[in-house]
Parts: C-alpha cells; sequence; structure tokens
C-alpha cells in the first residue's frame, strides 16, 4: 500500500470513527428488560450458514470486521511501508512506528470507551439478578473482580515486550498471573482490522467474562451456587460437550468457554438493542452477523474444540436464541433448542 493510499486510508478511518462516536455510542447500560423497537419480523433461522456464508455481512453501520488473514495480511503491508521507509532502524524502532500507525489515539480511546461501556453493562446484568440467586457479597465479588482486570494496550510498544507477536496477530485474551492479578490484551492485527462496535463489544465482553468464569472461581476456591445451576444446564442442553475424556474445568472441557459467550450475548444483545433502533432490517442483521463473524473462522483446522463449543453452537444456540435477541429480531421461527440456560 503506497503512502499516499495510506493516508488517505488513515482520514477515512478516523472520519468514520468520529462519525460512529456521534450517531452510533453507546449510552448507559439501559435496563436488562427493554423493549426492542417497532420493526418487521427478520428471519432467523440457520443463523450460522447465514453470517458465516460468505455473503458480505461484513458492514454494519459502525464499521466492519475483516478476517484473520485480511487483517493481518495489512499488518504485514504496513510493517513492509516501515521497512522499506526506514531500512536502517533497529527492531526496536520498527515496533515502535508499527504502534504508532496501528495504535493510534481514535483506536485506542474508542476501545477504552467500549471496555468502560462493556464493564458497566456486565455489572448491571449481575445487579439485576434476586438476591435469591445471587447474594449482595456474591455481586460485590463479581464485580470486583471484573473492575480488577484492566486492558493493556500499546503504546509504548515494550508493553508487549514479552509477546511480540501480538503486535501483528488478531488475538485478544484474558490472561491471569501466578499471584492473581489478571488483564486483557488485544494484538495489533484484531485493532486494526474491526471496526464494528457489537464486534468489539462481543469480544472485550467475552474476555472479561473470563475472569468470574466458573472454572477462574474454582482456581480461585469461590463458590456460588447460581453457576453450578447454570454449568448444569450447559451440560444437560448439550452446550457444553460430555465426552469421556472431559475432566471439569480441566481436560477437555468447553464450560469456561461457554460460560463467556453467554455472558457476552448477554452484554451485547444489549448493546444492539439500545442502538439499533433506526436501523433497517439488513443493517441490524449486518450489525447481529458482525457481533459473532470471527467465531465462524473458529472451524476446521482451526477449531479448538477441546475448550470451546462447536461455532454453530455458539452462534446459534449461546448467540442466537438468547430471549432478547430474538425479540430484536422480531423472530417467527421457534428457537433452536426449546430452553435458554439463565441464572436462576
Amino acid at each position: 500500500m503506497s503512502r499516499t493510499h495510506q493516508l488517505f486510508a488513515v482520514l477515512f478511518a478516523f472520519a468514520g470513527l468520529i462519525y460512529a462516536a456521534l450517531h452510533f455510542g453507546f449510552k448507559d447500560p439501559a435496563p436488562i428488560e427493554s423493549v426492542p423497537p417497532p420493526r418487521g419480523p427478520v428471519q432467523c433461522g440457520a443463523m450460522y450458514e447465514r453470517i458465516c456464508s460468505d455473503t458480505g455481512f461484513d458492514l454494519d453501520p459502525t464499521g466492519v470486521v475483516l478476517s484473520d488473514r485480511e487483517a493481518e495480511l495489512e499488518v504485514k503491508e504496513l510493517i513492509a511501508d516501515i521497512v522499506s521507509e526506514h531500512e536502517d532502524w533497529e527492531q526496536e524502532q520498527l515496533d515502535e512506528e508499527l504502534v504508532a500507525r496501528i495504535f493510534i489515539p481514535a483506536r485506542v480511546e474508542r476501545l477504552d470507551q467500549i471496555y468502560l461501556w462493556v464493564i458497566r453493562a456486565m455489572e448491571k446484568f449481575i445487579e439485576a439478578q434476586s438476591d435469591s440467586v445471587l447474594t449482595l457479597a456474591e455481586k460485590r465479588l463479581l464485580k470486583r473482580r471484573i473492575r480488577k482486570t484492566p486492558l493493556e494496550m500499546p503504546p509504548p510498544a515494550s508493553r508487549y515486550a514479552d509477546a511480540p507477536q501480538l503486535l501483528t496477530k488478531t488475538d485478544v485474551f484474558y490472561e491471569r498471573f501466578a499471584d492473581g492479578r489478571t488483564r486483557l490484551r488485544v494484538g495489533g492485527g484484531y485493532v486494526l482490522g474491526t471496526q464494528s462496535r457489537y464486534n468489539l463489544t462481543f469480544t472485550i465482553a467475552h474476555e472479561l467474562a473470563h475472569s468470574i468464569d466458573p472454572c477462574e472461581l474454582r482456581a480461585r476456591r469461590i463458590a456460588i451456587p447460581a453457576y453450578d445451576r447454570l454449568s448444569a444446564c450447559f451440560v444437560q442442553t448439550g452446550l457444553v460437550a460430555t465426552r469421556k475424556t472431559r475432566l471439569e474445568c480441566g481436560h477437555d472441557d468447553q464450560l469456561a468457554e461457554a460460560f463467556a459467550d453467554w455472558f457476552a450475548a448477554q452484554v451485547t444483545t444489549e448493546a444492539l438493542m439500545q442502538s439499533s433502533s433506526g436501523y433497517s432490517n439488513d443493517q441490524l442483521f449486518h450489525s447481529v452477523a458482525n457481533s459473532v463473524r470471527d467465531l465462524c473462522e473458529v472451524s476446521g483446522a482451526q477449531l479448538d474444540d477441546e475448550f470451546h463449543p462447536a461455532a454453530k453452537l455458539r452462534i446459534e444456540r449461546i448467540f442466537g436464541d438468547h430471549p432478547q435477541m430474538r425479540k430484536l429480531l422480531h423472530c417467527q421461527e421457534p428457537p433452536v433448542a426449546p430452553r435458554y440456560c439463565g441464572f436462576n
């Protein structure tokens, strides 16, 4: 990509961010029981096939979601341009320039804002549970663990000195240290390739949910009865595979990832309900599709089915069958599964 094209691309992206911030910013999370705006029925069946069939569901009113391959290719082109412009630079200088071009202030600020909004939405969902489901002490504990998980990004590039590959990859992940500290980290490829606010919301919510997932709490010797009931529902409804080699929260177990998807569905549905009232049916479905579009890539050779449910289960059952999502889309078909798991 030439420097002229690069300049125009940056200016266009920056203008898009400003427009999105003005027109599609989220307000504080509304009550969980909000009623979706009137809209004609949307076909909800075969959501996995519709989202993952590469039919152009890549642009919603807040932006695009590039595939991992496309995003990482853009990073490689950016690196090639930097190297050609600064052939005498050391690796540290090249890394700092790469960070300066990817983690621009507008993108970093936008991610920070979404991260804070997601925290508020997660806390609101926790607070909405009756005291018979989550006690006041349990609610305080969960909210405290979420709040103590910071979002870590460059600049400077040295923040990723222990994992320099993150500057180019589309990875976003939760990490816990031996001393109990936790953090979220976001790869440069993901920052460059994802503009859709709904995908950013789902992804950040998923990773933050790992700070309070059943297996993380078990590792900290924390027991919450409502979690046991929710975990049992995941198993009974087939969201967590029950294989002979399965060891709960250990080998061949999908519980933590199913929980993270489930919590991210609560938060992303809230975001969609709050900001999509003026969308057409197509815009709404593109926004829904972009929320989980990158889950389509977790298939074939990339499938990590030891810890993740199948992509079709994640998209259709955990995300698409969420009751508020179905209300938002005015689904006419019956849900894929007759029961949706929840705290009870």
